[in-house]
């Protein structure tokens, strides 16, 4: 279990600080850890499965979703 720093976790998903940020604070960004009262990182699991979750199929391919 890694945690990541809000940069860190942004280059992962393609991309910049700023909107990682806002998409979190619009609650539609990964799960937040908050590490002391000032610092607050990104658990990998939790960024891969946002990633994941984010995932729309390609045209012509078919859907998993139930």
């Amino acid at each position: 279990m890694k945690v990541l720093t809000y940069n860190q976790a942004a280059e992962r998903a393609g991309c910049v600080r700023r909107t990682l940020e806002r998409l979190i604070s619009l609650g539609d960004g990964p799960a937040v850890i908050e590490i002391s009262k000032r610092r607050r990182g990104i658990l990998d699991s939790d960024l891969d499965a946002w990633i994941l979750k984010r995932r729309r199929p390609a045209p012509g391919e078919q859907s998993t979703a139930a």
